[in-house]
């Protein structure tokens, strides 16, 4: 049943790629830019570089709630026959920003705390968490009570949610590397990379499909 989720999820990006590009764009475009800039003072200011690369660090992470916050509404908007416009979509992802940011947080320490254990017990956390997010954004829970929620929610998805994750996470690695390696990093490689990082979608996307089942299941 991965592949046929997954051709779901596709099917779901390219339907809707015009709005979804509408709201994850211009911020990954802002952070991309940011990224160019910081990495083309590697031969002018080093001394500055450590900085610049953190206060960008921080701004994407002031970043990335919002988008991903949109792009979860926007998702159960479509679900629900009725597609919220992009500023819509962007303005709801505001109001869950701070809750979203803490289990953004949470998840990523939980994470870290088992990849310190070794890998397999990082990704098992990792996708035992992993239904946090639209818990968080589209049931209005804590960050507490919507990793605990997905640590259960999640069971009985565990293989198809790590079968699905992994082929699109190596899919989209082994695309970096091959344009890492054709255009190396040039002006042409950070809009490829741009692109790719859009398509990372796709992770959130086919995680949404799987959390409609296990709502199914409650």
């Amino acid at each position: 049943m991965t592949l046929e989720y997954l051709r779901q999820a596709l099917f779901f990006f390219k339907s809707h790629l015009m709005a979804l590009a509408a709201i994850q764009l211009p911020f990954l475009l802002i952070l991309a830019l940011l990224k160019f800039s910081a990495t083309g003072q590697l031969s002018d200011e080093m001394d500055t570089l450590p900085s610049s690369f953190l206060l960008i660090g921080l701004l994407e992470l002031a970043l990335l709630p919002l988008y991903w916050g949109a792009t979860i509404f926007y998702m159960k908007s479509v679900l629900d026959g009725n597609p919220l416009p992009t500023l819509q979509a962007i303005s709801l992802g505001i109001s869950s920003w701070g809750r979203l940011l803490i289990t953004y947080l949470l998840n990523g320490l939980a994470v870290m705390a088992g990849l310190i254990m070794l890998i397999i017990p990082g990704v098992f956390v990792g996708v035992r968490l992993s239904f946090a997010d639209y818990i968080c954004v589209l049931e209005g829970k804590t960050a507490s009570t919507s990793l605990k929620q997905s640590w259960g929610q999640s069971k009985e998805f565990f293989w198809t949610l790590l079968q699905g994750y992994l082929l699109i996470f190596v899919s989209l690695l082994l695309m970096q590397m091959l344009i890492e390696n054709i255009v190396g990093s040039s002006g042409i490689s950070i809009l490829l990379s741009l692109v790719i990082d859009f398509c990372s979608i796709l992770i959130t996307i086919f995680g949404f499909r799987l959390y409609t089942l296990s709502q199914d299941k409650v």
